[in-house]
């Protein structure tokens, strides 16, 4: 399974991550993508740079937790190595805001284990 998730310089309204109780679970694929969209906070502007891609791979147990940290397979491969831990600690920090997720039964059973990769775009309008 693969999101790619654009930050732009318009605000998305932001999405139940499924925590409250079975009836707002997660029960499908898109359900999930969602709530990984509302987790994402961009580095700030002036921290951030523009064009920069992120891309991270990982797997949930059923329990809606990280089977193991993420690993990241691709960024920007002309982006400053600090540039490149700012994303990180960003990924992370959505991660953890996210964790767990409150799966259905049905969506825990599709997704455990099932690898996911998820891009990062930072397309916002940055003044440097």
């Amino acid at each position: 399974m693969r999101l790619t998730i654009i930050s732009t310089d318009k605000d998305d309204p932001p999405i139940d991550n499924g925590r409250d109780g079975d009836e707002h679970a997660l029960n499908s694929i898109g359900d999930m993508f969602g709530a990984l969209r509302a987790c994402w906070v961009p580095p700030s502007k002036p921290q951030a740079r523009h064009g920069m891609e992120y891309t991270i791979r990982f797997a949930w147990k059923r329990d809606g937790t990280l089977v193991a940290p993420p690993r990241m397979t691709y960024s920007s491969h002309d982006a400053p190595a600090a540039m490149r831990d700012r994303y990180r600690i960003a990924v992370d920090a959505a991660l953890k805001r996210c964790t767990p997720l409150h799966l259905s039964m049905g969506m825990a059973g599709a997704v455990a284990g099932r690898p996911i990769a998820v891009r990062f775009v930072d397309e916002r309008t940055i003044d440097n």
